[in-house]
């Protein structure tokens, strides 16, 4: 069985480095972008199971990310991350926000949660 694929987005490279280091300790195959375009190419390169993406990136926002990868991969499943006011995520929206800063046993459980621990 082949590991489970997330795909984290996040412009500041701390936040992108703390959450990959935490997935892959955890046993999840991670690729890391910094924005859409980014985002777009891995998802047009390989299966995403888990589009895990930062609300506010620059121009573009968490919505518009999931909205260009899941034209390319309609089932993958998604979880934001902010630390900010959430009211367009609360409504238009069925998937879940990580409230920042959260630590590395709350990401996981949230993750589990979603797409199930790859542990053995």
């Amino acid at each position: 069985m082949s590991a489970i694929h997330v795909l984290v987005v996040d412009d500041d490279p701390a936040v992108e480095y703390y959450v990959s280091e935490v997935l892959r300790a955890a046993g999840y195959e991670v690729s890391a972008a910094s924005n859409l375009e980014q985002a777009e190419a891995v998802a047009n390169g390989s299966k995403v199971d888990l589009l895990l993406s930062d609300v506010v990136l620059g121009v573009v926002d968490g919505l518009d990310v999931e909205e260009a990868v899941r034209r390319i991969q309609p089932a993958v499943k998604t979880l934001f991350m902010s630390g900010y006011a959430r009211p367009r995520y609360g409504t238009a929206s069925e998937d879940p926000v990580l409230v920042k800063p959260f630590a590395s046993a709350e990401l996981l459980e949230r993750v589990d949660a979603l797409v199930g621990s790859t542990a053995a």
